[in-house]
């Protein structure tokens, strides 16, 4: 009997969790809302081309940056591998392949 009650107290936890975050969310979304219309919805849609216009210009210098730490990354790497390679071919004698 306990074990019941124990999950239909958890239960109960539960769903009380679930509708206080429903309850939030409503009242955050109300709340944004009313902010939009306050500032007005034009200037609103301007600041977010404005950003999203930013966030594309730079996105495309963050690609960018990133390519190049990769190659820059790729080049180090066979520089550094390729010499060793190169050293273990050049010290086998002809007799060594078994």
């Amino acid at each position: 009997m306990s074990r019941e009650r124990g999950a239909s107290t958890w239960r109960r936890w539960r769903e009380a969790a679930l509708a206080a975050c429903a309850v939030w969310l409503v009242v955050q979304n109300l709340v944004i809302l009313g902010l939009v219309l306050w500032v007005k919805p034009a200037s609103a849609l301007a600041a977010g081309v404005a950003i999203a216009r930013t966030a594309f210009a730079l996105r495309g210098q963050l690609v960018v940056l990133g390519l190049a730490a990769v190659l820059a990354l790729a080049l180090a790497a066979w520089l550094v591998q390729a010499p060793v390679s190169a050293r273990a071919d050049a010290s086998r004698e002809v007799g060594d392949e078994w």
